[in-house]
């Protein structure tokens, strides 16, 4: 009797312990700290505007990294964000397509694009009477801020301008903004490399520092406040790391049939002293066109390094068409190591010059490149799931391998967030990133 007494008063005394030990619940407590968050305005590119999917839609506006960090603010006295909405079932591209969907073809999952509406960006579907707040612009460069006219130029910007004559930073600034976010620069860069540096070219850092310096300056005169954030690396981006330069896995029966083709190629190259193209069984290097390259055929095996991009698969996985084996990569589809090293050379002059311009100034600085390196490398673990920049299940990034899923738009307006609240002393709440979506499977 006396150790069952014993035993009551151990799970008596543990009770005590249990429910003095108790946590406290405390009352969030939310606060614009040192800021005015009464009207928020966003700049920007793609991004800002909610491009996803390859595409600009309803779907994409609404989960936007500023529309998700707008309704966090009006927890800390903002009136309201507006954007330029397109119709709900509408999205098109700058090549006039639509979303990406994941469909299966040839037994496997691919992105395919469904027919773009242009129509959608003649249409006003939102109120034209008061300014825009969400003054992201797809395609936009640093310099095209600064443009009168640009709506001539940019579809997208011509359906929101408050006059055709405008500049999307004279419309950002008439907007009367307490607090922005500038996210711009990324267009710079990506122009050039989207089309494997065979179009376009990138800024130089220079020109960049002038053109930036003068649209920040401009937004953040007197005492306004805000938050810049910097551009991802192409390291960073599915589109540029989700085809491996040796990927081409074949058999043994199939590299000496390629082997044979290549031939007269290979007698040439040894004449020259220039490399073979060879193949082997197992993983194999692509080939590709190179109209610098000291070889008659003017091709070879592309190195380690090189990068090959994500709109080469189609191309590629087809073997009808035999891309990079049958048929070399054209140069549009591949990142040489001199075009590589410029890109990344210019992004770190970019990224020094937006992080520099932040603290000479105050503001709120957002480092996306490495949050969005974190993704690629280790991946960021957040409410015990694993995000990465895998391509099509990574969670991150959406089906057109640049822009991000609802989801990855929630982690980086919760980085914004962070840095905000960081800055500026503030109390404003994250968002559950687990309320949004990431690629819709079939």
């Amino acid at each position: 009797m006396k150790m069952i007494h014993k035993i009551k008063y151990a799970l008596l005394l543990l009770a005590v312990v249990m429910v003095s030990c108790e946590v406290e619940s405390v009352d969030f407590e939310a606060s614009n700290g040192e800021a005015d968050f009464i009207n928020f305005v966003a700049v920007g590119d793609s991004y800002t505007a909610g491009y996803t999917d390859g595409a600009l839609g309803l779907r994409g506006q609404e989960s936007s990294f500023p529309n998700i960090i707008a309704g966090q603010l009006t927890l800390v006295g903002s009136e309201g964000f507006k954007q330029p909405l397109v119709e709900s079932e509408g999205s098109v591209s700058g090549d006039g397509t639509g979303y990406y969907t994941l469909q299966i073809v040839n037994g496997s999952l691919t992105p395919v694009p469904e027919t773009g509406d242009m129509g959608i960006l003649g249409e006003q579907v939102y109120d034209a009477s008061a300014p825009i707040q969400n003054l992201g612009v797809p395609g936009a460069k640093v310099s095209h801020l600064l443009a009168p006219g640009y709506a001539a130029l940019n579809p997208f910007f011509n359906r929101f301008a408050s006059d055709p004559a405008t500049s999307v930073l004279t419309d950002a600034l008439a907007a009367n903004p307490t607090f922005v976010s500038l996210w711009v620069g990324g267009n710079d860069v990506l122009a050039y490399a989207l089309e494997g540096g065979e179009a376009d070219e990138v800024t130089a850092p220079a020109l960049f520092a002038g053109y930036y310096q003068t649209v920040a300056s401009s937004i953040f005169t007197g005492d306004r406040k805000g938050v810049v954030a910097n551009i991802p690396g192409i390291d960073a981006l599915p589109y540029f790391n989700s085809i491996a330069y040796n990927a081409l896995e074949i058999d043994q029966a199939t590299a000496d049939q390629l082997n044979a083709g290549y031939a007269d190629y290979n007698t040439a190259s040894d004449m020259l002293g220039l490399d073979r193209i060879e193949f082997v069984a197992g993983a194999n290097a692509f080939v590709m066109e190179d109209q610098d390259y000291p070889h008659p055929g003017k091709m070879r095996q592309i190195k380690a390094g090189e990068k090959v991009l994500l709109a080469a698969s189609s191309g590629i996985t087809d073997p009808a068409m035999g891309w990079g084996s049958m048929a070399p990569l054209g140069a549009e589809y591949v990142l040489d190591e001199g075009e590589v090293s410029a890109i990344k050379a210019a992004t770190v002059e970019y990224n020094h010059i937006i992080g520099t311009f932040a603290d000479d100034n105050g503001l709120a600085h957002v480092d996306l490149n490495a949050l969005m390196l974190r993704a690629s490398t280790t991946g960021i673990l957040l409410d015990g799931n694993l995000y990465t920049s895998t391509f099509v299940s990574g969670g991150t990034f959406s089906l057109d391998g640049v822009h991000t899923t609802a989801r990855g738009s929630a982690i980086i307006a919760n980085a914004f967030i962070d840095a905000i609240n960081k800055k500026y002393d503030a109390n404003i709440p994250k968002v559950n990133i687990n309320e949004f979506s990431t690629v819709v499977y079939p």
